[in-house]
């Protein structure tokens, strides 16, 4: 399985948005530039919200490993609520995950839907950027499991 988004390492796109961040830079810009810097070429990829903001969220919550990010009980309705509905399907894809390490993406895109709609009553954008990030860190080790 490959470590990458649109053409850039993930590993590497986190981690220099995450330095960034640390010097106080907002995290969308810090996204944007880290992908630049790392030569990633078509803006709109750079910009997606999808996993710009389930990288933030997980972030921000302590589930990647190796940062000082504490990690935050949060329910899926305060951070759909407060946040992000990517940083949702993020958060219920690393669920699936520790049930089901060996789930396909295909298989895990169809469990976090499913999931999304019992709970919330809606069905969630088809869109698999922010649950596609959370496999991808999950397969890079790069995701607290508590």
């Amino acid at each position: 399985m490959s470590g990458d988004m649109f053409g850039i390492s993930l590993n590497d796109w986190l981690e220099g948005t995450i330095a960034k961040v640390k010097n106080n830079e907002p995290w969308n810009k810090a996204w944007i530039n880290t992908y630049k810097d790392l030569g990633g070429q078509s803006l709109e990829s750079g910009k997606k919200s999808c996993p710009k903001n389930a990288a933030r969220v997980l972030y921000q919550n302590g589930r990647i490993a190796g940062y000082d990010e504490n990690y935050k009980t949060v329910s899926f309705q305060e951070v759909i609520e407060n946040d992000s509905v990517n940083g949702v399907y993020a958060l219920m894809a690393i669920d699936e995950l520790k049930q089901n390490n060996s789930i396909e993406l295909s298989s895990l895109v169809k469990a976090v839907h499913c999931k999304f709609d019992k709970q919330f009553g809606s069905a969630p954008n088809s869109d698999q950027g922010a649950i596609k990030l959370a496999f991808k860190l999950w397969h890079l080790n790069k995701i607290v499991q508590q």
